[in-house]
């Protein structure tokens, strides 16, 4: 049969086990919301190899900042037909 200092001790060690947990959450959200600031910043100083480093993927090549120099040729032939 557990005693009354038995039962405090467990819940020292609960308190203890949750106070930890707790300070590597918020440790972990601090370092992410600062990542994502310096990232932010970054992208406003950088808006070319910003908007470039998102072309990994298939679906983003498809973004004007993505393309390559045959590409603007083949849209701006195409553009030109539209105008006239």
């Amino acid at each position: 049969m557990k005693t009354f200092l038995d039962n405090l001790s467990d819940w020292y060690g609960v308190c203890i086990a949750a106070a930890i947990t707790l300070v590597v959450v918020w440790g972990m959200g601090t370092m992410a919301n600062n990542q994502v600031a310096d990232r932010q910043q970054w992208a406003k100083e950088n808006p070319v190899e910003s908007a470039k480093s998102n072309c990994l993927s298939r679906s983003a090549g498809s973004r004007p900042a993505c393309w390559s120099e045959g590409d603007w040729i083949e849209y701006c032939k195409h553009i030109e037909c539209k105008q006239r």
